[in-house]
């Protein structure tokens, strides 16, 4: 045996080249698995200097490595399955990688989930998704709105009747208005109504019983802007809306009536549908709310 070939030992980094340079292209990870481990071992302790062997300290230090290593594998491995099985019927967002080196968002509910050499795919849609790819975990019956918003494009231009509501006291106002889009929201879609008549009985979260003054420098100030507004009927059902003031007037006896643009009505709610009003039919302050009944406020 030559000098060359007793004193020649290799370094870790070699070993590994070695040892894993057939499997990359089926690794994606970077990881080593305990069959590379095993055969790193071996391999270091076959081309070790015999003359100055691997130390009974280190080689043991070595092992305690590998083991410690495989046991942070499994146990990644073990969360991993946990997390994918906590997923099922669960809607989720994730975002894969495709064919064509481009990433694609995929949003659904998860029926099942695979295992695949170790690692926990969910199944949305029939694609297997890996766990790693997914982005957002929502329960499936209030988070995503999944709806096709096109089915209501053709409320658009419309003149429509819905109720506007409060979901904490639930209660609700009928509201009129043309429709002149739909918005997606996280759990209804909208008809964005413009021209919409209510009687207002609180601005800003002063009720007109209380500051009037404040109220109608309030809203003269924000007239064709964002307002914040609580709208009532004769029922005395009360619910807040924020929409832009178009137009308002105050009677003899401070009522205040007001047309409201950009007015979001859920679809839903929509219980009748007809050709939108003439523009000179919602002109003027007098005809405000004709179709709404008046509360008193």
């Amino acid at each position: 045996m030559s000098i060359d070939s007793v004193n020649y030992q290799k370094t870790i980094e070699q070993i590994i080249d070695e040892t894993t340079g057939n499997k990359k292209t089926k690794r994606n990870t970077g990881e080593l698995g305990k069959d590379e481990f095993m055969n790193l071992l071996v391999t270091q302790l076959q081309y070790q200097d015999p003359l100055n062997p691997q130390d009974d300290t280190q080689f043991i230090a070595q092992m305690a490595q590998f083991s410690a290593l495989e046991q942070m594998q499994n146990l990644n491995a073990s969360y991993s399955a946990t997390k994918a099985f906590g997923m099922i019927g669960k809607l989720i967002s994730a975002n894969v990688s495709g064919d064509s080196g481009g990433t694609n968002s995929i949003v659904g509910e998860v029926t099942s989930v695979k295992m695949k050499s170790g690692k926990a795919y969910v199944v949305v849609n029939g694609t297997d998704i890996s766990v790693d790819d997914v982005v957002e975990v929502a329960e499936a019956t209030s988070e995503f709105n999944l709806s096709n918003l096109s089915e209501y494009t053709g409320l658009i231009g419309y003149d429509c009747r819905g109720y506007v509501y409060d979901p904490d006291t639930r209660a609700i106002v009928g509201v009129s208005g043309v429709v002149k889009e739909v918005t997606k929201g996280a759990y209804e879609n909208y008809a964005v109504m413009d021209g919409v008549s209510v009687n207002i009985f609180a601005v800003n979260g002063i009720y007109n019983s209380g500051n009037s003054t404040y109220i109608e420098k309030y809203l003269s100030n924000n007239k064709g802007m964002e307002v914040s507004v609580i709208v009532s009927d004769d029922s005395g059902n009360e619910v807040p809306v924020k929409a832009i003031l178009n137009d308002f007037s105050i009677s003899e006896n401070g009522k205040i009536k007001a047309v409201l643009d950009s007015v979001k009505v859920p679809v839903d709610s929509i219980v009748s549908i007809k050709a939108a009003r003439a523009e000179s039919d919602t002109e003027g302050n007098d005809d405000i709310a004709d179709d709404i009944p008046t509360a008193d406020i």
